[in-house]
């Protein structure tokens, strides 16, 4: 006699409990690793200009010549179109433009991620000297995801001695604080 095989498998109703966890557990892990890849975004790009700023401070000591960091317009010239590529360029003239393509070091572009705007004042440029100061154009950079999204925002701040700073969350409400200790804002 054969024995009737009972067929194995999941039933309609324990196929419906399985998948009502998973959106469950999903709807609660999307927006962490939605947080977790902006953040990588920003650490990107904050290592990014922090790069392409010690990158002109250190050329500035080593080679003894004055290097500008700007945005470059069409003209070859510093501008305040900080929409545009970040460029680090030597300028012994110190005239914020690029006469000879071997004055540039290094080109940045941050528009995949986000963007930048520079606080210069009256300024379009950060410039560091032989010594690797920066007396006469410090500033900062505020970086912004291209969301706008305040909590993932940075500022860079470049001080007289041509260091760059990271701004931090000092009040805990989740935003950095600027040089000022206002909260930045990306609108």
């Amino acid at each position: 006699m054969k024995h009737a095989r009972k067929a194995r498998g999941f039933s309609l109703l324990e196929l419906l409990i399985t998948l009502t966890i998973v959106a469950i557990v999903a709807a609660f892990a999307l927006p962490s690793l939605n947080s977790i890849l902006q953040r990588g975004e920003q650490r990107a790009a904050l290592s990014e200009l922090i790069a392409i700023i010690n990158l002109s401070r250190n050329t500035a000591i080593q080679e003894q010549t004055a290097v500008t960091l700007c945005p470059i317009g069409t003209n070859s010239k510093c501008t305040k179109d900080w929409n545009r590529p970040l460029t680090a360029f030597r300028d012994p003239q110190r005239a914020r433009k690029i006469v000879h393509s071997d004055q540039v070091l290094r080109i940045l572009e941050l528009s995949s991620t986000g963007t930048a705007k520079g606080r210069t004042g009256i300024r379009d440029y950060f410039r560091f000297r032989p010594s690797g100061f920066a007396e006469e154009a410090i500033g900062n950079i505020v970086w912004c995801p291209k969301n706008g999204d305040n909590r993932f925002a940075s500022q860079i701040r470049i001080n007289m001695g041509g260091r760059p700073f990271i701004s931090q969350d000092s009040d805990g409400d989740g935003i950095p604080e600027d040089t000022y200790g206002k909260a930045i804002t990306c609108g």
